[in-house]
């Protein structure tokens, strides 16, 4: 999925059911900020208080704070800190297969969710709630690639319904790899190695695209065995994620009443699910939502929300904090605001971090951490 289902698709269905705007920002900020978490280490110049920092060489800060790799540079290719950012996030394992290529694969049936679903984590505050629905999200958009290099996403014979999909970039690179396999095979699938989608482009990320390809089996010491897909209609796995989003929102306002009871217009479902997958480029993506929060009084012209920006929360972290520093990987020097551990992007820092103590746990009791298993 890509910003307009994890942001504003997700901040408007917790709106429709009753969320108030600061909590369903936060939902909503923490699902999105799962792809654009790349600042792996904060060190710090002045020390925050009421925070515990780790010790880092000769200075103290913050650690493993990224939930995405930098995409397209060297180091994302690298097996281990993929198998550590990448598939915890964004393909979660289905765990399914007799070996590793198999085993790596996302799927939304995948134990290692539900166990993350059935232990209430999502459950615990608006952060962990956000975190769950990106993962969930991805694990259906994503479904059947997976995180790391791997044979299993080798594919063939990829077809697409191009009335289906909008963006100048999308179409180029769809039609490109469709009409042209031998020349991208020569081109950009030499550049990109066999991992996540890249293979197929940006259409699981989309919506409203209609498409099929081959994929090997990934049968161990065996020759490629490529199989049919069938015919995947993204928006039927869009409708069903988000069914099931609906269903931990609800949940979440038992939790947290206070969290709720705001009243806000009230829409049939079909109206939301119908707007969640309709064609619309990336491009238009954040004036499409705008109008929607608008017509339906879900927010107001001078609401933040109503428009992303990836940078609001370190904003509004960091005395020092420039949008150029997301590109990097440290931030050095970093000076925290007055009330840094109570604010949004220090919460999300402390979610990701449960998220990722209690995946590593389930990811070694179904064995797909070694790949010679």
């Amino acid at each position: 999925m890509e910003k307009g289902s994890h942001y504003y698709a997700v901040l408007a269905l917790c709106r429709l059911l009753g969320m108030k705007k600061k909590i369903a920002s936060q939902v909503a900020y923490s699902s999105e900020m799962v792809d654009d978490a790349l600042i792996e280490r904060v060190l710090f110049k002045e020390y925050p208080k009421n925070v515990e920092l780790q010790k880092i060489g000769f200075n103290s800060g913050l650690d493993d704070c990224s939930t995405c790799p930098h995409i397209m540079t060297v180091w994302s290719y690298n097996q281990s800190k993929m198998m550590r950012t990448l598939v915890p996030f964004h393909f979660i394992p289905s765990c399914e297969g007799g070996d590793f290529n198999r085993r790596i694969r996302t799927h939304p049936d995948s134990p290692i969710l539900k166990e993350f679903l059935e232990n209430k984590y999502a459950m615990k505050s608006p952060f962990h709630l956000g975190i769950i629905l990106h993962v969930l999200g991805d694990a259906y958009a994503h479904q059947g690639f997976s995180g790391v290099v791997s044979r299993g996403n080798r594919i063939r014979r990829f077809r697409i319904n191009m009335e289906t999909i909008s963006g100048k970039g999308d179409r180029f690179l769809a039609k490109f790899i469709a009409n042209y396999p031998k020349l991208h095979s020569k081109t950009l699938a030499r550049i990109l190695p066999m991992y996540s989608h890249s293979r197929v482009g940006t259409v699981p990320d989309l919506p409203s695209v209609e498409w099929s390809y081959e994929y090997d089996v990934a049968v161990k010491n065996q020759l490629p065995e490529f199989v049919p897909s069938g015919l995947i209609i993204n928006s039927q796995r869009y409708k069903e994620a988000f069914e099931k989003f609906k269903i931990l929102i609800e949940e979440f306002l038992k939790v947290f009443p206070d969290f709720g009871g705001e009243e806000t217009e009230n829409i049939e479902d079909a109206d939301f699910f119908n707007h969640l997958v309709k064609n619309v480029s990336r491009e238009d993506t954040d004036e499409f939502w705008k109008q929607y929060f608008l017509e339906h009084e879900l927010f107001d012209t001078n609401d933040h929300d109503i428009v992303y920006n990836k940078h609001y929360w370190l904003e509004n972290a960091f005395k020092n904090y420039k949008s150029r520093m997301n590109t990097k990987k440290i931030f050095k020097e970093a000076i925290p605001l007055n009330d840094f551990d109570r604010s949004d992007w220090y919460r999300y820092y402390l979610a990701q971090q449960d998220y990722k103590a209690e995946y590593h746990k389930s990811v070694a009791k179904y064995n797909v951490v070694n790949r010679k298993t």
